[in-house]
């Protein structure tokens, strides 16, 4: 009971902080699990350090990895022990993007959404290809935004405009008049909230399985990756990507002017010798 009360009181610390829901839920789960692996012991720098080792054991990406540790650390220095957060790993800066879905995949996606009735991730594949927008920001999406063609999300601490092209806010129009969709949010889940990034995940895998294309092209930031490529090769502007990805370094939209890891190879495979 005691450490439930922690956590909940943990929770409340956290969105007082207006940190995002997700990023909430991470933090909260992380926090459990450390105290679930203490069993009451004290967390002391060498407690911790074998935390990490056990973290780093599990064999996840080192992103993920520091991500975990990155939640560790808030909720020690939440309960005073700052002295005893670790260092996340470093990581090699990526020079090409892998797994992203193709043009051709993605209008295959379609293809199957459409044919098997999926209306719903029809538009929610069209809306993540035009405007790269994180599964995230899904429930701002509103129907009241479509005649202002953008509407504005806060992920980080940070807010950004989203921005609808002409063709999509028909497209959308017309998908809710068909829905019968008059006001709130546009895509939801079956409790009438907005939908949920697992749901889409799912949906995402389901989809890629009928059109035969591998399931790791098949994540929603595969959408977000082909919208920047496609972007940069018809504008080449790495300023206005990066506002309208909402990044807050060129560092980290700059891999977008890479070739990806499929181009790397293929080009390998066309050299003459």
């Amino acid at each position: 009971m005691r450490e439930n009360k922690r956590i909940e009181d943990y929770r409340e610390y956290l969105h007082q902080k207006e940190l995002s829901e997700n990023t909430i839920q991470v933090y909260v789960r992380q926090a459990g699990l450390l105290l679930e692996y203490l069993k009451g012991r004290a967390a002391t720098k060498k407690v911790m350090l074998e935390y990490k080792r056990r973290l780093l054991g599990q064999n996840k990406k080192i992103t993920s990895t520091n991500l975990y540790i990155v939640a560790v650390n808030s909720y020690l220095k939440y309960a005073g022990l700052k002295e005893c957060t670790i260092k996340t790993e470093r990581v090699q800066r990526q020079h090409c993007l892998e797994n992203v879905i193709s043009m051709k995949e993605y209008q295959e996606m379609l293809s199957c959404a459409k044919a098997s009735g999926r209306e719903k991730y029809y538009y929610i594949i069209r809306v993540m290809v035009f405007t790269g927008i994180r599964v995230s920001e899904f429930s701002s999406l509103t129907v009241e935004v479509l005649p202002l063609g953008r509407f504005a999300v806060g992920n980080k601490g940070k807010t950004r405009d989203i921005y609808l092209p002409d063709r999509l806010v028909s497209e959308l129009t017309e998908y809710c008049r068909t829905e019968q969709i008059t006001s709130g949010v546009i895509f939801k889940g079956n409790r009438g909230k907005a939908i949920h990034r697992t749901s889409i995940y799912k949906m995402l895998i389901r989809l890629a399985g009928m059109a035969g294309i591998e399931k790791q092209k098949a994540h929603p930031h595969s959408f977000r990756h082909l919208f920047a490529l496609t972007y940069m090769k018809q504008y080449a502007d790495l300023t206005d990507l990066a506002d309208l990805l909402g990044h807050s370094s060129l560092e980290t939209t700059r891999i977008y002017t890479t070739t990806t890891a499929e181009e790397k190879r293929s080009r390998l495979n066309n050299l003459k010798f």
